[in-house]
């Protein structure tokens, strides 16, 4: 150590803004708590991007060795105990500095010795294509650390050279990606920081995007991602994000168009392209018109692809592969369960179980492979109980839901940043309504008003800042759902309607952005919440929802999208609510068209 002070002291006092050995400087004092101010370090008075030919000459004087190429100088200086030193103008303005030392140092001692804002600037390792570390780079300063080859039995990393450049865009993007996932708000930060130097990178906006999604800000996703495509349309994984808003606002007719599309792109990207056909495999599932066969097709050919990428040289591809390979059997579980085929229940063991089973490769236990590994068993069992909604009476619940709200609340609680903590609370409440739909399936009344509820206070807790009407509208028939169980299942109409209160809302702000397919849906939803605020004495409250509900039908059935006979129960509610108040004229308005639709159906009969 002693050796690596005298080898840094001269450096150290002219370096990176510091005045004093000890680090007491204003900078420091005046800069945040947590991430030093952007700015290219300096070198006794020489700065990157700043300090011109004429500036260099009068500071550190002549070089030992000068070499021209057109507009490029590159010179070698030796100041003592640093012996060489190259240093490159273009133009006449300093472009690098280059520090070579004689020995290699440890990264730990290195940073440790300089005493500067480095200390609290975050670095973001570089890999070479194999996922081998070749150095680090501090984005704040614009400093780079190479390291030495990596030696068996030597830990650690050990620098062997040291470059300061112009701060720029890119330092920012690679930490941005690195800690996407662990901790997306500084992630945005360093997006934020790059974007200020250089607003025309497409891979910045891709990666606001994913952050985006995260926080369920789908529009503003869908903004950032196009504006990503205009400026690269070659890279698939943004036409894959590109896609996933889609699915996100329901939009999923046109979400498969464009995903066959992108697959066109994929040649050179194999492991995109087997995303893509799982995300294929998935939307002919989901679509409005499910084609199962050929979602288990598309999962099949996914399999297929990615188990040939598994030993792939690059780490990125590889563990890409490795996870679309987990997605892929859970995807073909739902598929099965959803689709028609034989001895499902097999079937559906069968393939969780090998999903289990990739889930513990050795990889995903990795630095690398942790963002993957730490999700795995909520997603093993929310995937589950997704599948078993197709099958309710069929097989054993109870151990995923334990799992689901163990590995929920571990997710919560071991997340550091506040809008994981938002996004694992709603995925988690999310993972609760497929087992409040089994439950109530199987009529287990008691079980589904328990998960239900349970399930509300994490999506409640999950909806901070959220945006997409999708995700509004899930809420909102979650409460819905929890309200007709007391109604129907239980006849209890006054704990229905605290349920109803939420939901009415929610539904009111979504009728006028609603798809005409779905208007049957929230027409009858409604009126049937109409009925248990008559029941409960709310007469005024009754009759405005129901009609409200009755508009929607009649939207629908006046293009053509849903069957005139659903008017009847909105006419015949109408019909009885206002006999009994006694405003005749309007009680036989819907007694006629009430007894109208009657007729109608006894003549297709």
């Amino acid at each position: 150590m002693e050796r690596l002070v005298r080898f840094f002291v001269v450096f150290v006092l002219f370096s990176f803004g510091i005045t004093t050995f000890d680090g007491t400087t204003d900078s420091v004092a005046a800069a945040d708590a947590t991430r030093p101010p952007i700015e290219t370090a300096v070198i006794e008075g020489v700065s990157p991007g700043v300090t011109t030919l004429e500036q260099l000459n009068r500071l550190w004087g002549d070089p030992s060795l000068e070499t021209v190429a057109q507009d490029q100088v590159v010179r070698l200086y030796s100041l003592e105990p640093l012996n060489h030193i190259e240093v490159t103008l273009r133009n006449g303005i300093v472009q690098s500095i280059v520090i070579q030392l004689d020995y290699p140092f440890l990264e730990e001692e290195v940073r440790a010795v300089l005493h500067s804002e480095l200390l609290r600037s975050k670095p973001v390792l570089i890999p070479d294509e194999q996922g081998e570390i070749i150095g680090q780079v501090f984005p704040e300063k614009g400093v780079l650390f190479l390291f030495a080859p990596r030696r068996a039995g030597r830990g650690g990393f050990f620098v062997r050279q040291i470059g300061i450049e112009p701060v720029s865009a890119d330092p920012f993007i690679l930490r941005a990606e690195a800690i996407l996932h662990d901790q997306p708000l500084e992630a945005r930060r360093d997006l934020e920081s790059a974007i200020q130097i250089n607003p025309d990178l497409a891979r910045a906006y891709w990666l606001f995007a994913q952050i985006d999604l995260m926080e369920g800000h789908v529009e503003s996703a869908l903004l950032y991602n196009e504006k990503a495509i205009r400026l690269d349309e070659q890279r698939p994984a943004y036409h894959l994000t590109f896609v996933q808003a889609l699915i996100r606002m329901n939009r999923l007719e046109e979400a498969k168009q464009y995903l066959h599309e992108t697959i066109a792109l994929c040649d050179r990207y194999p492991h995109e392209r087997a995303r893509a056909l799982l995300m294929l495999g998935d939307l002919y599932r989901t679509s409005r018109q499910p084609d199962h066969e050929l979602a288990y097709e598309c999962h099949a050919e996914a399999i297929r692809l990615a188990t040939s990428l598994v030993n792939h040289n690059n780490p990125t591809i590889r563990l890409t592969a490795k996870d679309v390979l987990f997605e892929a059997h859970l995807a073909t579980a739902k598929a099965i369960a959803w689709g028609r085929w034989d001895n499902k229940e097999e079937a559906i063991t069968k393939w969780i179980d090998r999903a289990k089973a990739l889930a513990r490769d050795p990889e995903f236990s990795t630095a690398a492979g942790q963002r993957y590994f730490r999700e795995y068993p909520f997603k093993i069992a929310a995937a589950a109980l997704t599948t078993l909604v197709a099958v309710p009476q069929k097989l054993d619940i109870d151990l995923y839901i334990e799992d689901v709200i163990d590995a929920g609340n571990e997710l919560i609680t071991s997340a550091n940043d506040p809008i994981l903590r938002i996004k694992y609370h709603w995925d988690t409440g999310i993972a609760l309504y497929d087992a409040v739909q089994i439950f109530q399936l199987r009529e287990q009344l008691s079980a589904a008003l328990k998960y239900g509820e349970l399930a509300a206070n994490y999506m409640d807790a999950g909806l901070s800042g959220r945006t997409n009407d999708t995700d509004w509208y899930l809420l909102g028939r979650l409460y819905f759902r929890l309200g007709v169980i007391h109604a129907v299942g239980q006849g209890n109409h006054r704990a229905a309607i605290e349920w109803f209160d939420r939901a009415k809302p929610i539904f009111e702000r979504l009728l006028p952005k609603i798809d005409t397919d779905a208007l049957g849906v929230f027409g009858e939803t409604l009126v049937s919440m109409g009925v248990s605020y008559w029941e409960t004495d709310q007469r005024e409250e009754a009759i405005r929802l129901t009609e409200i509900g009755l508009r929607q039908i009649d939207r629908g059935v006046r293009s053509g999208v849903i069957d005139r006979s659903v008017l009847l129960t909105p006419y015949s509610n109408l019909a009885k609510m206002y006999y009994e108040l006694g405003v005749r004229e309007q009680a036989m308005k819907y007694s006629r068209l009430a007894e109208s639709i009657g007729l109608d159906r006894e003549r297709i009969r």
